[in-house]
């Protein structure tokens, strides 16, 4: 993770360089909306304070757009030399990360050996192990497995034995040595996918130990496939020697099994899932004009913002409600800065509809986020958007369509947004997270990127943007007089306020009967601020909730059903970070303190156990939630109906048309 959040910081800075001067767009109040491309005026939204209170702010200037040069190329910079620059491990002397990289492209052959072992003559395969090399059995036998879990469609079985247990078989009867014992151990691996079609494997290097004459290596290896009776999934870490004195093409001395799990899918289609996207909204011409063309063909035709790195990263949210009161959820779908907001309302049938326009949604703020509920308690479901440096009240009228009731100006890197009666007083209040800084480097005059590292603490950032609440202070029965009041310092939520933060969710997690707010932040602490009579105090600290790593999303749930709920919080799980964070030169004069910290921001998805006593406890590791890939929002749902919370992870990014383009 550190080399690839590295290379993004790298980039993020070298973009704010050349970023142009700009902020929220201004209001245009008679606008109407217009297709992307058209001709047409397009919607948007006020900025200024409209029924709102702040204790401070500035007036928003209206931003000075600049053409992206041709294929995102920063003029006067080869973009590309200076990607290959930030992903040269040799360049810096991490002579571990080069022989990962060997050990992937090792690991290639041998998928083309599992996949294709006629493609890979005894010579090719000779490259790959010594002759010296000897594997244990890589795959338990029925015996050795457990069952820990069986529904309907699922079969879970877990090997419990140790590494010199059964599986590995002891020194003096492993079963394949020699070159073409590797392919027979790996034969025995896809014995279990026989007949199997659509057979992916995939290796992930996660540690790399130096040790004399080898390198010791640890993996996660992936096998699916469909097989008679649905999907069959195997998921392990094997453990892997390898001869040193060849770096850049090492051979494999032996293969150990370290872990195992098996899982059999028995539906028909063999997914949980399926992405009925198309088949639900294909008929809009939205879908096909917007939707469909993707985000790397809208970040080619994208105006800069000043918030380069959370603007154009594809980080809007959606909304679910029912809009009409028709008994049917529909979508709000934020779009960023020049694409129209979407909103698509369903049909009986299943199918929704893009009525944006109709509605009076379609604006063209970078909008990042959106809640659907009702804030005027009139029985319907009113419109909150988040965006570059406010948030929009919008009352819905009859179910037909929204009408910008307040605007209120806040931090302008808006993220998400959260709610929740936090006073007790019948109505619903607004939680809006925020990220940088105002006067981050990139927000001011100068925005040279030079200062963006001053006073910033990878693992335990404050130099963030400060986060508001607004209470709902809409009079009761009132259709005109909206207003919400900025009280985050009133009722002590300006405390450790300025971290960088991504995510907020309410719940009552000391069963006390009123609502506590979790804050998930990039780059460190996260807070956990307890709610005692409308008042709040962060207690992240002491109840061992901080969590500090790149918190993404988090979500409340009774995983173990104890009556107290429990909190996931999304990280980021980074291959090369728990490579490169254990290694003795990384961090040489820092703590072990530090390094443990910094480490621990590579570890991935934590799961905290409320313990019931104002504490909790990380389970992660126990709960095998930690390794969620690059992760971003989570939710707990019963996902096969038998009473227990499953948990759901969004994970990845942006696919590049460049290998090496982030």
């Amino acid at each position: 993770m550190l080399v690839v959040v590295a290379g993004l910081i790298g980039a993020t800075l070298l973009l704010r360089s050349w970023s142009p001067e700009g902020d929220a767009p201004q209001a245009a109040a008679d606008a109407r909306p217009g297709e992307p491309g058209g001709d047409s005026a397009a919607a948007t939204v006020p900025v200024a304070s409209e029924g709102g209170t702040r204790d401070s702010g500035t007036t928003a200037d209206a931003p000075s757009p600049i053409a992206l040069a041709d294929e995102g190329n920063i003029p006067g910079l080869d973009i590309r030399e200076h990607q290959r620059n930030l992903d040269n491990p040799g360049r810096d002397g991490w002579t571990t990360e080069v022989f990962s990289s060997a050990v992937d492209k090792q690991f290639k052959k041998l998928v083309k050996v599992m996949l294709h072992p006629e493609d890979l003559p005894d010579a090719d395969l000779s490259k790959v192990a010594d002759e010296s090399f000897s594997a244990g059995r890589l795959i338990p036998g029925d015996e050795q497995l457990e069952e820990l879990f069986r529904d309907d469609i699922h079969r879970v079985h877990r090997w419990q034995g140790e590494p010199s247990d059964g599986a590995s078989d002891g020194a003096s009867e492993r079963p394949a040595s020699g070159p073409e014992g590797l392919r027979s151990a790996v034969a025995r691996v896809l014995s279990r996918f026989d007949g199997a079609g659509a057979i992916q494997v995939k290796f992930k290097v996660f540690r790399v130990i130096p040790d004399n004459n080898e390198i010791t290596t640890k993996q996660y290896v992936e096998l699916a496939g469909k097989v008679d009776e649905g999907t069959l999934e195997y998921s392990a870490t094997w453990r892997a020697r390898w001869r040193a004195d060849e770096p850049t093409s090492p051979k494999l001395l032996s293969l150990d099994l370290l872990r195992f799990e098996q899982v059999l899918t028995t539906v028909p289609s063999g997914k949980l899932l399926a992405d009925c996207t198309g088949s639900a909204i294909g008929h809009n011409s939205a879908y096909r004009e917007q939707i469909l063309r993707g985000y790397n063909e809208w970040l080619g035709l994208s105006q800069h913002t000043r918030y380069t790195a959370t603007s154009l990263m594809g980080h809007p949210g959606l909304a679910i409600g029912d809009v009409n009161n028709d008994g049917l959820e529909d979508v709000f779908l934020c779009q960023e800065e020049g694409l129209p907001n979407r909103l698509f309302v369903q049909r009986a049938d299943g199918t929704a509809d893009e009525v944006s326009a109709a509605w009076e949604v379609d604006w063209l703020q970078d909008c990042r986020s959106a809640l659907l509920l009702d804030l005027d308690n009139d029985g319907d479901q009113d419109l909150v958007v988040a965006f570059l440096g406010g948030v929009v009240f919008a009352s819905n009228e009859s179910g037909k369509k929204f009408a910008v009731r307040a605007v209120v100006r806040t931090s302008d890197d808006l993220m998400t947004l959260s709610a929740a009666d936090f006073d007790d007083d019948g109505d619903v209040d607004v939680y809006a997270p925020a990220y940088y800084s105002d006067q981050a480097p990139m927000a001011s005059a100068q925005r040279t990127g030079q200062d963006f590292d001053r006073g910033f603490v990878y693992h335990d950032a404050e130099t963030g943007a400060p986060n508001s609440l607004w209470r709902n202070d809409i009079a009761a029965g009132s259709t005109d007089s909206w207003r919400f009041t900025d009280v985050t310092s009133e009722v002590g939520l300006d405390q450790n306020n300025t971290r960088f933060s991504l995510a907020s969710s309410w719940d009552d997690f000391d069963n006390d009967g009123d609502q506590d707010l979790y804050v998930a932040n990039d780059f460190g602490r996260d807070n956990l601020y307890r709610n005692d009579g409308g008042r709040f105090v962060d207690i992240g600290g002491e109840a061992g909730a901080e969590d500090a790593a790149s918190g993404m999303a988090v979500a409340w749930g009774d995983y173990n059903r104890d009556g107290w709920m429990d909190v996931h919080v999304s990280n980021m799980w980074s291959g090369a970070g728990n490579r490169i964070t254990f290694q003795p030169q990384f961090a040489a004069s820092a703590s072990q303190v530090e390094k443990r910290r910094l480490q621990r921001m590579a570890r991935g998805n934590t799961l905290l156990r409320n313990t019931g006593e104002l504490a909790f406890e990380s389970v992660s590791r126990e709960a095998g939630v930690e390794m969620g890939r690059w992760a971003w929002g989570c939710q707990f749902a019963d996902l096969n109906n038998d009473g227990w919370e499953d948990l759901l992870v969004a994970n990845g990014f942006i696919t590049g048309e460049q290998p090496d383009d982030l």
